[in-house]
């Protein structure tokens, strides 16, 4: 569930209402099969002014690729770094008036790009930003993600959401009712990738994720272990 994957760049989780207490933060451990390979991701979530610090650590083996976003209200991306000392891969973007400013290296080239700020909103850890639309009565939207690996490497890429029907899925044991949303590459890419998400149905929070990482790949499957809240005295 590398979020920077086929232009996608994230995996899970938040919602706009209830999931943040602003007298604490909330940390939420995802678990992730794809083919032999087990990877941990570990998100922690923080109010930061008028939206949110969300920072991320994924685990697979012995490597750990870091990401820090900060968000608006309405968790839509601000600020975005990401950190894959395996890859020598160094990212940090931000809307800066007009722009989204990407800067940082790869494997040891300069990277430095400028994508227009204006269009379909920046959600760079997708489902986190996707929370108030399942919660929604909306049918579809467009949103736009910065690739990391893959075709979209580098790149800001269109992705296009679109409602499925209602479901009850099993998580640790329980049935959860779901609402089931599919998540594609825009256009006529939408052929070449698409990813299936699953979100509470009470509170619009992140539970599960079933699709391909990459193109060839084995079918990945993620989902939410533990949610843990931690409030201050």
């Amino acid at each position: 569930m590398d979020p920077g994957r086929i232009a996608r760049a994230a995996i899970p989780l938040l919602l706009l209402a209830g999931l943040c207490s602003p007298l604490g933060s909330e940390t939420l451990t995802y678990r992730e099969v794809e083919g032999d390979a087990v990877s941990t991701h570990v998100i922690t979530i923080l109010p930061a002014g008028e939206g949110f610090r969300v920072d991320l650590a994924t685990t697979r083996s012995e490597a750990v690729v870091r990401q820090t976003f900060l968000t608006a209200a309405d968790f839509s991306t601000r600020e975005w770094s990401f950190s894959d000392p395996a890859r020598r891969l160094e990212l940090a973007a931000a809307v800066q008036g007009e722009h989204i400013v990407l800067s940082g290296s790869f494997r040891g080239e300069k990277v430095a790009k400028r994508f227009a700020a204006a269009g379909p909103p920046w959600n760079q850890l997708f489902q986190m930003g996707l929370e108030p639309f399942a919660r929604s009565g909306q049918k579809g939207m467009a949103f736009r993600s910065i690739g990391t690996q893959g075709p979209g490497e580098l790149k800001i890429g269109k992705m296009t959401v679109t409602r499925k029907q209602d479901e009850e899925i099993e998580i640790d044991g329980h049935p959860v009712a779901a609402r089931h949303l599919r998540i594609s590459l825009s256009g006529i890419l939408s052929m070449f990738w698409h990813g299936d998400y699953w979100f509470r149905k009470s509170d619009g929070r992140f539970l599960r994720y079933r699709g391909k990482n990459r193109a060839g790949g084995p079918l990945a499957v993620s989902e939410l272990l533990r949610e843990e809240a931690d409030e201050e005295d």
